[in-house]
Order: structure tokens, then sequence, then C-alpha cells
């Protein structure tokens, strides 16, 4: 077990000379394997069964239309569609953004994809009512975490890889805990404008007529979520052939806009070969980390020290503090890949299902885009619109209260996330 401590530690090191992360993960695996004298050709075999899985072939599909959408703009359709119904009410751009993120989600499963696209629109619509800037950016940032739950989740899809678990399963599981997370932070800003006194004008009740012209505008746009989510929850799609049907959707769909030209079409494409490059290659070497874990004896270690506490809630307390704070340092690809030996054996043991312990996994990691040092959502959203990171960082920060809230709701409520799966015939493993 010594070796593979050893070679943890080269891989933690080697992340701190920012080497990429899955050059680390291969020199910290392959000095394990010098060490114990295991063969090489296994490094060959597990990357080569990774990049031939089917359910990768999902991903670069899911990363083009959450991209393409922002490229295109058609995102400004989706933000106005719900300031025109919701904008009058008590902190209603507020709620419009929340709204507005949880649509998005639908599309592109990415939550720096929503931060850089759609909550720049939806932070200078804020701005130009007379909202509070840093509020702004702290609802676009908070809201665009719902991006990894709501299906189609990236996340959850690495996650099923990972565990052997039905990708479909996964996602419509991600379903009911993404629209809790969108309530749930509703009513936060609520309390927050009234708590803090937080400058948020209503803006002017909208006619029917506007919202039934906003409404058409929006629907074309609309029917990219549709076609993912009902698609996929109904089995009329795999989520391989959503993610194919739904980029074609947005290519067809940007033509009769007459916003598709080859330069921007371009553009999108390098940055979905850049991002599925990585993503894909997070994956492949994750395999190999998971081996040496497993191999090691380190996992028998780490269980066996959980499982001397009696109490199964304390060591789900445990698990979800253990990753919400890792997740203030890492990606929550990383952090999956190197967690996911350690919590299929302790659902395993606690009887609980891959799907539920998929779902708080992932979680737990998206609360770290808005927990510095790193917060990666809330540093786009403020990048990108020019805004104080500091200033901003008062009022996101608080924001992980509502998410804790729904965090303990899928810890300790397994109905939560098993019971739409379950009712639409799905089996829970």
């Amino acid at each position: 077990m010594i070796n593979a401590v050893i070679a943890f530690v080269l891989f933690v090191l080697l992340l701190l000379f920012e080497v990429p992360v899955s050059f680390s993960i291969v020199a910290g695996s392959m000095s394990y394997a010098a060490a114990t004298g295991e063969s090489l050709l296994m490094f060959a075999q597990k990357l080569s069964k990774s990049y031939a899985d089917s359910t990768m072939m999902a991903i670069p599909s899911f990363l083009f239309v959450g991209i393409y959408m922002n490229h295109v703009g058609m995102t400004d359709k989706i933000f106005s569609f719900c300031e025109k119904w919701i904008g009058h009410i008590s902190g209603g751009l507020a709620h419009a953004n929340v709204l507005g993120s949880m649509i998005f989600a639908g599309m592109s499963g990415s939550a720096l994809a929503d931060a850089g696209g759609l909550g720049v629109i939806e932070i200078q619509t804020m701005r130009k009512a007379g909202y509070d800037e840093n509020f702004s950016v702290a609802v676009t940032a908070a809201s665009s975490t719902i991006g990894p739950i709501i299906p189609p989740s990236i996340n959850l899809l690495i996650w099923g890889y990972l565990s052997s678990t039905a990708t479909v399963t996964l996602f419509i599981a991600g379903l009911v805990p993404g629209i809790l997370m969108g309530v749930f932070m509703m009513i936060f800003c609520v309390i927050l404008i009234k708590a803090y006194k937080i400058r948020a004008p209503r803006t002017r009740k909208f006619t029917w007529s506007e919202r039934g012209k906003a409404t058409r505008e929006a629907l074309p746009v609309l029917g990219g979520p549709a076609i993912l989510i009902f698609g996929i929850m109904f089995g009329i799609f795999t989520p391989s052939e959503c993610g194919a049907i739904a980029a074609v959707y947005c290519i067809i769909l940007s033509f009769f806009l007459k916003k598709l030209n080859f330069k921007m079409f371009r553009s999108a494409m390098r940055e979905t070969l850049s991002s599925t490059a990585m993503v894909m290659a997070l994956c492949a070497t994750g395999l190999i980390f998971n081996w040496m874990i497993v191999t090691s004896g380190l996992l028998d270690s780490l269980t066996s020290v959980l499982g001397t506490i009696n109490s199964e809630v304390a060591i789900l307390l445990i698990l979800n503090l253990i990753m919400l704070v890792m997740g203030c340092f890492m990606g929550s690809m990383q952090i999956l890949i190197m967690m996911s030996p350690l919590l299929m054996s302790i659902a395993t043991s606690m009887g609980m299902s891959y799907v539920q312990m998929g779902v708080i996994a992932v979680f737990n990691l998206v609360i770290g885009l808005i927990t510095p040092p790193l917060a990666p959502s809330l540093f786009v959203a403020c990048q990108a619109t020019g805004t104080s990171f500091n200033g901003a960082l008062k009022y996101t920060a608080l924001f992980v209260i509502p998410l804790i809230a729904v965090l303990l709701l899928i810890t300790f409520v397994p109905a939560v996330t098993e019971f739409l799966p379950s009712l639409l015939g799905y089996t829970i493993t």
C-alpha cells in the first residue's frame, strides 16, 4: 500500500506544478506499476477500452450543443422569455436568472457554459434594470451550478461510465434535485433581498401580447431541451442519440434564424474538440488510477477506517464534507475519478444504490464551482462582465446555504433521486 501512497503524492505534486491532470494520473500510476512489477500492457488495454466505450460518444454532442448555443446567441431568447413572465414580481429578474439557467441546463449540462454565455446576458439585463451588480453576478454563478445536475449532465455520464450504472437512469435521477435547486435558490433570493436590503427593482408588468411574442420566439430554442429531456426520460433515444439529434436541431435552427456561418461553426467545433479531448483523456486515465487504488489495498484500508464508524449518518456526513472540501481545490471530474472506487465501496456496504451515490457525489462537486479559492463559475461570470471577484463573493458564498439544504435531502431521502426513475420503470442499481 505504501507504493500507492507514494504514487498518489507524486500525482498531487505534479498537479501543483500545473502538469495536465491526465498526464499526472499516468505518471503516478506508472510509478506504482514500476514499483510493484505490474505490466504496462494494462495501460494500453484500459485506454483502448475507454475510447471504445459507446457511453463516451455522448460527450462531444452534449458539449457541442452548449458551446454552439452560446456562439449563435440563442440563449438571449431563453432569458427574455423568463423575464417577460416573472420579471415584474419581487426579485423577478433574479428568479428569471435561475429559471433561465434551469432551461439552459437541459441543453448544455455545463455550469461554465451557462456562466459564460447565458450568464452574461442575465447580468447585463439585471444591471440595466438597476439591480445590485454583485448580487446579479452571485445569482448567475450560483444558478449555473444547476447545469451539471439537470439532464443531460456530463458529470453524471462520467459517473455512470466509472460505476457501470445506466446513464439514462442517472439522468432522470438528476431531474428532481435540479428542480429543487432552482426552487430553493428562488426562495433564497427573496430572503437575501429582504435581509440585506439589496437593490432589486421590479420591472414593468409586460402585456399578454409581449409575453406571447417572447414565448413564440423562445419556443424553437426550448425545443432543444424538450428533445433531450423527454427523449431520455421516455426511452425514445439513447443518451448518445439524444445528443446527436439536439446538435443537428441546433444547427438547423441557427440556419432558419439566419445565424449560421462557417467562421462561427468552425470556432464552436474547435472548442468542442478541445473540451472533448480533455474529458475523454481524464476518463481513460481515470480507469488506470482506479485500478491502482483497488489493487494496492488502499481502497480496503479507507473502507475499513470508515467502517469503524457505527453511524451511517456520520459516514455520509463525513463523505460529503470530504468531497465539499476537495471541490474547493480541484475540478469535479478529477475528484469523481479519484473517489469513485471508495464511493462505490461505501454504497455497497451501506446498501445504497449507485444512482443515489452518484447524484450525491456530483452535487457535492458542483458546490465547489462557487466556493473559493477557485470558484470557477464565479470567476468566469466576473471575467465575462468585468465585475470584482471579491465583491461578488460575499453574496455568492451565501448561496451555499440552499445548496447544502438540497444536498442533505438527496443524501438522506433516497426518494428524491430514485422515485422518478422507478416511476418510469427504470431499474435502480
